[in-house]
This record gives C-alpha cells, structure tokens and sequence, in this order.
C-alpha cells in the first residue's frame, strides 16, 4: 500500500468491453509482424504517463481476473540485470513494491480487503501480500536476471496465508502472509484511476522512481484461483492449460493491436496494451521459452495479386 496523493476520480464499470469504453490508448506502434505465434512482449520500464504496460480491468463486479483466495499467478519472464537495478530485495512488509514491477495489483492508500503484487528486485523475485495492517514479502533465493528464459510461479493460501515463490519449479521462498479476502471490494470508490487494474508490466499509479517499472520479457502469464504447486514441479514445456482452476490466461502472441485476449474459460478479462515511452513500448517479438524461436510463415510475405 502506498501513502495517499491526490488523483483524479474515477468510476468503475463492468467488466467485458470496460477498459476500451472508458479509456483512448495512445497511438499504437505500427507492427507489421508475419502470419506466426510464439510472440512474447518485451517491456522497456517507462515508469509515466500509464503507457509501457498491460491493463486489466478488475470490474465491478469482481472479473475472474479479481483473484483474492487461493491463487496462483506464473509466467516466464527474460530479462538482464543491467536493465532492471532495483535492490538488493529485502523480505518483510510491502517491500515488493520497491522492485521492478512485474504484476501490480496494489491499492494506493487504504487497501480495504487487500492487495498483492511481484516484482524483479536486485536480481530476484519479490512477491508481497497485504491485507490492512498485515502485510509481508518474500524474496526468491536465485537470480533470474541471467537474460534466459525463467519459469515463475507464485502462491497464496488465504485460510493460512502462507505465500511460495517457484522458480523454474522449485521452491525458492515461503513464509507467512494475511489470511483472509484481499481481492478489490466490489464498489469500491478511489481517488486513484489505476486502482481497478490488475496492471502487468509496469507500476501502475507512476508513483516515482522509487517504485520502478519491469524491463524485459514476459510470456503466457496464467492466474488460477488454485493453489497449484505444494512441492518442487518440472515447469512447462508447452504454453500453459486452460483448464478449471484458470480464471484468466495471457498468451501474448496478438502480435499487434491494443487488445490482449484472455484464453481462459470465457475469456471475461482481456486487457488493454498502453503504448508509448522511449524507447516505445511494449512491442511483440518472436521469442518463446519453449523451445527455438517460431518459423516464420512465408505466405505472409506474398502480396496479393488480383487479376
């Protein structure tokens, strides 16, 4: 939770269709990628101006999107520790938010039921619940800023709030968190118009250069309302399933244009890409953690000629 600022006021609506009825993106990039999937995005940490990110409204009422149970939130991320110098990660209250951010589903001010959040800090991964007064962090062990491709996965159990961090499927970090709700209360009225976002990417209220924004990339980001992994797990060697547990799935290979599809069941939480920054971002790349990178589709690159 962050201290209050003043913000402008902002009214929540519903959840399909609310971030492109309520908000004008900046002027996408022009991208002119071949037919292919296996695209990642690659996010280059501009901190201002709500743009270098991935928004997803929470919705009132919750979306699925809206975890505050159990959950799981893991995706592979690819980044250099020379483009994200936040650290070193020190473990306890809301720290997380010190890193670069990755996920951010904090509340600013106040934070009502709770709120949660990951970031890439001094090398390793912060992962931070707070619910009122009660909040912690943990910090990974390894660093994951080797410039490779690094399976994350964190958990939260809300009857115990024990918290886990994995990476590349073996148990990194745990320790004690808050128990209870801490999903975004439905209604709930905010001075700050980032609030009902799950933001991915980027720190989403622009705070300061105290809370830095992600640089790197990041690929198949799923959330389940399940806690998934108890123990060690051979991380995925093909794009995550979207089965029963998934309440929102981001495959990131749109390739262009400002909307991100959610693959889960009913896809009822896409999200909005915010362009822009210098360098501009996020852009799609051919890039993908399983296995060499995506052929390319060399029908794209044949005109259409009508005779």
């Amino acid at each position: 939770m962050r201290s209050t600022r003043t913000r402008v006021p902002w009214v929540l609506l519903a959840c399909i269709g609310m971030i492109l009825a309520t908000q004008t993106p900046p002027t996408p990039m022009v991208h002119t990628a071949p037919a292919s999937t296996g695209y990642a995005l690659q996010f280059f940490g501009n901190g201002a101006g709500d743009i270098d990110r991935v928004k997803i409204a929470l919705g009132n009422p919750s979306c699925p999107v809206d975890v505050g149970g159990d959950f799981t939130i893991e995706f592979w991320m690819k980044a250099r520790a020379s483009d994200n110098t936040s650290g070193p990660c020190t473990a306890g209250g809301s720290n997380w938010i010190n890193g670069n951010t990755i996920i951010d589903r904090d509340v600013y001010g106040s934070g009502d039921y709770g709120d949660y959040g990951i970031s890439l800090y001094g090398g390793r991964i912060a992962f931070g619940v707070a619910r009122g007064a009660n909040e912690n962090t943990i910090c990974s062990t390894a660093t994951v800023t080797n410039g490779q491709w690094r399976h994350i996965a964190v958990t939260r159990n809300a009857t115990t709030g024990q918290l886990r961090i994995f990476v590349d499927g073996q148990i990194e970090a745990q320790g004690s968190g808050p128990a209870g709700d801490v999903s975004y209360r439905d209604g709930r009225s905010t001075a700050y118009p980032n609030d009902p976002f799950l933001v991915i990417g980027a720190e989403k209220h622009d705070a300061g250069s105290q809370f830095p924004s992600y640089r790197g990339l990041l690929d198949d980001v799923r959330i389940s309302n399940s806690v998934r992994y108890s123990g060690p797990f051979s991380p995925p060697g093909a794009p995550h399933a979207a089965d029963g547990a998934t309440v929102a799935l981001y495959r990131f290979d749109e390739g262009n244009g400002t909307t991100i599809i959610d693959s889960a069941p009913g896809g009822q939480s896409p999200g909005l890409v915010r362009y822009g920054g210098s360098p501009a971002g996020p852009v799609w790349v051919f890039d993908t953690p399983f296995g060499p990178p995506p052929q390319l589709d060399p029908r794209a690159f044949i005109p259409l000629v009508v005779r």
